[in-house]
């Protein structure tokens, strides 16, 4: 051991902590990197999912209006002026939350009530808007629960995220400091003290 700690110079600790002290820092560089890479996708992913949903949830309640106004005008003749609604109602099924899809039921069925209803004029129409009376209002409402708790979620993962990268940087910095205090520690005292 005496021979070892002979060669061991205070230029040479200085150089043996540098090297340490940057394979840590590239250590740490490397993590940051694939844990940012493993969550980019992941929140890559979920912003679709939330762009499709939000799409998804316009275009029921744009259909959902035009059928609206229709049967508040005219008696049920053509079942297929219902095809888009139902259709979007599937794929509301598919990808949404209960609480959505059976909002988006009662739509439709507010629907085919006001079909069997007798035909409104263009004044009670306005009337009924006037009043507040909104048969999408319950199903906008949800929707935007139902998209806010995706995005809340998001947020909350790309937190989670830096939260990650920052325990990564900080342990892989504290080895850093770690890697050169053992080396230190190899070191007889008065080898160290003696020559610096």
């Amino acid at each position: 051991m005496e021979l070892i700690s002979a060669s061991w110079g205070p230029a040479s600790v200085s150089a043996l902590a540098a090297i340490f002290g940057s394979l840590a820092g590239a250590l740490g560089s490397a993590v940051s990197a694939w844990i940012a890479q493993r969550h980019q996708d992941r929140r890559d992913l979920l912003a679709k999912k939330i762009f499709h949903r939000e799409q998804l949830y316009s275009d029921f309640i744009s259909e959902s209006t035009k059928i609206i106004v229709d049967a508040a005008q005219h008696t049920f003749q053509d079942p297929g002026r219902l095809i888009p609604a139902y259709a979007l109602l599937s794929r509301i099924r598919l990808s949404s939350s209960m609480n959505v899809v059976e909002s988006a039921e009662r739509v439709l069925k507010t629907i085919l009530d006001i079909y069997s209803e007798p035909n409104l004029t263009p004044d009670e129409i306005k009337s009924k808007a006037a009043k507040g009376d909104d048969p999408l209002r319950d199903f906008s409402n949800i929707c935007r629960r139902d998209l806010e708790s995706l995005w809340t979620g998001l947020l909350q993962k790309a937190d989670k995220q830096s939260e990650s990268r920052t325990r990564a940087l900080e342990q892989v910095g504290s080895h850093g400091q770690g890697y050169l205090q053992v080396f230190e520690r190899s070191l007889p005292d008065r080898e160290w003290k003696g020559k610096a």
